[in-house]
């Protein structure tokens, strides 16, 4: 037995039969800009006979990739054990128990009404109601089985499609852009997601066998990038107010009508939550969230 292994227990030992139904969904780090991280898989098994299982497969080489402002763990898993999957069997782990409601809450009914959902899956619906809570900086976000193949474009519609394992091609470094700060921050989204990436011209290969240090150099040169935004910010604004010429951020107003209609696109899992973003010019998680709710009001 390994130095740091725990034994099998009934709740940790994967169980075998035939197959019910599954589901799937990706653990994201979202880090302190915003970028998002692909740090592991969770998939929800109900079996005919013994019950269910969930499967937590980390991605290691992404894990390893990140500092702690990126990432601290998953709450309820003993990651230090360096395992490929870790089960919690015919018990909620704690990542999910922690941000989901419970089985008799009693406005569970509308919850899942306004998820779009007939019966409760505590996974499906944190797949499809991203929680963030103030205890780490976890959130779900949907799986898909398939890889796929892309072209690199520049556009943020697909870079917020990239899955693990997907592969991108690119015609060379300049072609993702000539702008340090761009380039840093296309390149951070691409590896942060576990994607292939082949830049043609210099036959260069980022995959998971250099992934968790080019994540490392990448993320670092991030944040110091945004940093330096900041402290410029600061500066600009501290200049303004000294000429008497700052008035502050001006509320984020957006028609009713463009709202609803990318809300609605949104709910129904046609857009990603940064497209939703992009398309209505908001920048802060925050703010789209409290936009959508203001739709309720």
């Amino acid at each position: 037995m390994r130095k740091n292994s725990q034994p099998w227990n009934e709740h940790t030992a994967p169980l075998s039969g035939e197959l019910v139904s599954t589901s799937k969904s990706v653990i994201k780090a979202v880090g302190c800009y915003g970028e998002k991280y692909c740090v592991g898989k969770i998939e929800y098994q109900l079996f005919s006979e013994t019950g269910y299982q969930y499967v937590i497969t980390p991605c290691w080489d992404i894990v390893d990739g990140l500092g702690e402002e990126g990432f601290q763990g998953i709450p309820g898993i003993a990651m230090e054990l360096r395992r490929k999957h870790y089960y919690r069997v015919n018990r909620q782990p704690v990542f999910i128990s922690m941000r989901s409601p419970s089985e008799d809450r009693e406005d569970l009914a509308e919850l899942l009404e306004e998820a779009g959902m007939a019966s409760y899956d505590r996974l499906e619906w944190l797949t499809r109601v991203p929680q963030q809570i103030s205890s780490d900086n976890l959130i779900l976000e949907p799986f898909r089985d398939e890889v796929r193949e892309f072209e690199y474009n520049g556009l943020d519609a697909v870079l917020c499609q990239l899955q693990y394992g997907d592969q991108v091609s690119i015609s060379s470094q300049g072609a993702v852009s000539n702008n340090p700060s761009v380039y840093t921050e296309h390149l951070l989204r691409m590896v942060a997601a576990g994607a292939v990436i082949k830049f043609e011209k210099e036959r260069i290969i980022i995959d998971k066998n250099v992934r968790s240090a080019v994540l490392s150099i990448l993320q670092r040169q991030y944040y110091a990038g945004k940093n330096l935004q900041t402290i410029k910010h600061r500066r600009g604004v501290e200049g303004a107010k000294g000429r008497g010429a700052y008035r502050g951020r001006r509320p984020l107003q957006i028609e009713y009508e463009r709202l609803q209609k990318i809300s609605d696109l949104f709910h129904a899992k046609k857009i990603s939550e940064s497209e939703a973003m992009q398309r209505l010019g908001i920048a802060s998680r925050s703010t789209f969230y409290r936009k959508l709710k203001e739709l309720k009001m």
